[in-house]
Formats: C-alpha cells, structure tokens, sequence
C-alpha cells in the first residue's frame, strides 16, 4: 500500500498536477487580463477623477486592495519596474504571478489593484488536488485490499468446509465459527498424536517380533555349512519356517495399519449371520481339528462389511481355539441397535485385569507362547480395529455358556439396508 501510494504520489507530481497547475495559472492569467481590459474600460466611460475614485465604483475589485505607491517602490524587482517605467497613463499591466494589476496614473504613480481573488471550480481543485488524489488512490488501494482479504476468507472457508467434518457455514458468529475450528484442531492433534503414539509402538513392536526369526535364520544358516545332509534338511526347513512367519508379520502389520490409518473403504452389504459364521469357523478350524466348533444363531441378516467382519471373526475364534480344550461356542444376538457376536471357549481364562492388555498390538499373556504357537500378535487388535469402523467394540466379558473359558463379545452398530 505505502508503495503503491509512493508510485502514484510521484506521478502525480511529475505529470497531472502540474499540467492542472498549469492549467489554473492559465485561466487566473486570462481572467486577470479580461479584469485589466474592464477596468480600462470603465475608465475610459467615467469621468471620475483620480483614478482610484474612479474605480471604487468598479464592482469587480469589491474584494481586492487598491493602493496608489510611486514606481520607485517597485526597484527590488528590475524586470516589474522595467514593464511599469513603459506603460502610458491610463495604462495597465498584468501580474499573474502576484495577481496584481498595475495601471500607471497620470500623476506618474502606480496603481496596484490586488492580489485579486478569483474563486473557480479549477482554482479550487488545483489547491486541493493532492490531497483529492490521494484520498482517491488511498481508497481504491483499500478497497482492492478488502476485496483481496474477503475473496481470499471466502476461499478459506471454502476449502476449511471441504476438509472439516464439521460445518462452519452454520455458526452464526466467527467467534462460534473459530470455536469450531479450534474444536476440530484439537481433536485432529489428539488423533495424530494418537498415530504417532501407534506408530512408535508399533516399530518398537516389528523391531521385536523380527528379532525372533532373524534370529533363528542366523542361527541356521551358520550351522548350515557342517551340518550332515540330514540336519541340513532339518535347517532348511528351520529357515523356510521363519521366512513364513515373517511374510505373514509384514502382512499383518500391513493390515492393521491399513485399518488405522482411515484409508479403508467400508463395503456395506447384507448379510447371512449364518453364512459368516459357517465361512469364518471354516477357515479356523483346520488350525485346531481336535476343537469342536459350534454356531447359535437365527438365519437373520445384517448390514456390515463382509470381509472385514469376516477376518474379525476368524482372528477372534482362531484364538479361542489356541486356547481351548475341546470345544468353542459362537452365539448371535441382533436387536435393533447393535449385533452381538459371542465366542466363548473352554480354556484357561484372562484374567480381569489383564482384558483390555490383550486388544493391544503383539500383546500376549503367555511369555513362553511363539509366534508358532502364538501367532504375531495382531489378530485381537485388528478385530478391535474392524469393531470400531462397525462404530462399535470388543470385549472379555463372563461367558454365557458357563465354560469356564474367555468369552469374547463383539458388538457393531445395527444399519437398515
């Protein structure tokens, strides 16, 4: 703004203000001359002598000083005293730069007659020119300047309503409005430190889960090379063992970050409860052929994700069957607010302060379990993960069928179709 303000100042001066300057000096100067060319007139018509009564009748000089002074006044200034020692009695001579009109007496005198005062429209806007102008331009720099800062909040509202889950267009103040913001902001910082809090874990987690295999790869590839053709089998077999493990840590890690980072897209279809759970116990129980899988449910529909409620099925059952004696019992409830999923088993239990631990990644309650034995940890976090994008949870509560094992109770949000 100071710039543009210093730009348009200098043209000003350099330009437009001294052609207006010019221009009023130019009409002063013609108007001083037509006033000089009246009053000669009017002395010409009058027999008013001396010539200074004469003109106090002149109408036109009301607001203008009239003195007689001798020409020897005028010698401070050579080129005034050269015009006034020229004229002839009677005789006038115009002065735009003081205003003046001088007229020669006959008694050798000279007859000032001003400054004379002339009052119009481009007079008075040559004295106020500058500062006309730059109000002008100071008002049109700000409001360019308030159109920019409106156009650009527009633009920020525009693009804050398109990435806020809450919509600021309904405040009815900017005060609710930044109550609004202020509000998302501070959940989306809780939720990424949340994430950074996950992310840590979850490093400090693979860098631990890796370091088992690793291990038992170094271990048989050191032994590899005098070992005796049988042993070597045996080592080859110990590596292939660890390489799958590992794939399938990669692969589970991949999972479970998919689902916590918000990039899953939810499927929502309906859905057979029977038909999930027959597919779900299908694929677990391969895992543990000695454990009896048993299904309670109605033949009643759902809406939800198949695959990802499927996989939470799985996890949650494949891990009642590690466990379990002899048999697991899954159990369908539906009302119209949530579906409860309950998979109960025969085993040792979790202890009650132990059943919120266990949804946490590469959390195990046995310290001597492998991931052999023990999977890598992710199955019950992803299923509580899944639980969640269903706005819903997971939890060890007393079992329903009185087993004496854990029972799990998965719940999700009833949808209609």
């Amino acid at each position: 703004m100071v710039l543009i303000n210093m730009l348009s100042a200098k043209w000003l001066m350099e330009d437009v203000y001294f052609e207006v300057q010019e221009a009023s000096l130019a009409q002063y100067e013609r108007f001083l001359n037509q006033l000089a060319d009246d009053i000669d007139e009017h002395i010409q018509n009058t027999d008013v002598r001396p010539v200074d009564e004469a003109l106090q009748s002149f109408v036109g000089l009301s607001d203008s000083p009239v003195l007689s002074l001798p020409i020897n006044q005028f010698e401070d200034d050579p080129f005034l005293l050269e015009q006034l020692s020229s004229l002839l009695p009677d005789q006038t001579f115009v002065d735009a730069q003081t205003a003046s009109i001088y007229l020669m007496q006959a008694n050798g005198q000279i007859l000032m007659i001003g400054p004379v005062i002339h009052n119009s429209l481009l007079s008075w806007f040559a004295d106020w020119f500058l500062w006309l102008m730059a109000c002008f331009i100071n008002g049109v720099g700000i409001t360019v300047l308030l159109i920019t800062m409106y156009r650009a909040h527009l633009s920020l509202r525009a693009q804050l309503a398109a990435v806020l889950p809450v919509d600021i267009e309904k405040a009815q103040s900017t005060e609710a409005q930044l109550s609004e913001l202020y509000g998302y902001l501070a959940t989306n910082e809780q939720q990424s430190m949340e994430q950074l809090n996950l992310q840590r874990d979850l490093l400090h987690g693979v860098a631990h889960e890796f370091r088992s295999p690793m291990a038992r790869i170094q271990f048989a590839l050191d032994m590899l090379e005098d070992a005796d053709l049988n042993a070597q089998a045996e080592l080859k077999n110990t590596i292939q063992s660890a390489l799958v493990g590992l794939d399938e840590l990669v692969k589970e890690l991949l999972y479970y970050a998919k689902l916590k980072d918000g990039s899953t897209a939810m499927q929502w279809q309906s859905i057979s409860c029977k038909e999930l759970l027959q597919d779900a116990i299908a694929q677990v129980s391969g895992f543990y052929p000695g454990i009896t899988y048993r299904a309670v449910c109605d033949d009643v529909s759902i809406v939800a994700d198949y695959n990802l409620l499927r996989r939470a099925l799985i996890n949650i059952i494949r891990n009642a069957g590690r466990f379990a004696q002899q048999k697991c019992i899954v159990t369908i409830q539906v009302d119209e607010q949530h579906t409860l999923f309950y998979i109960e088993d025969d085993g040792i239990g979790i202890p009650p302060g132990k059943r919120e631990r266990i949804f946490e990644p590469f959390t195990r309650l046995d310290p001597s379990r492998s991931r052999d034995s023990g999977g890598c940890g992710l199955g019950l976090a992803i299923a509580h993960s899944i639980a969640q994008l269903h706005e819903g949870n997971i939890k060890v509560i007393d079992g329903l069928a009185d087993l004496g094992g854990a029972c799990f109770c998965l719940k999700i949000k009833s949808r209609e179709n």
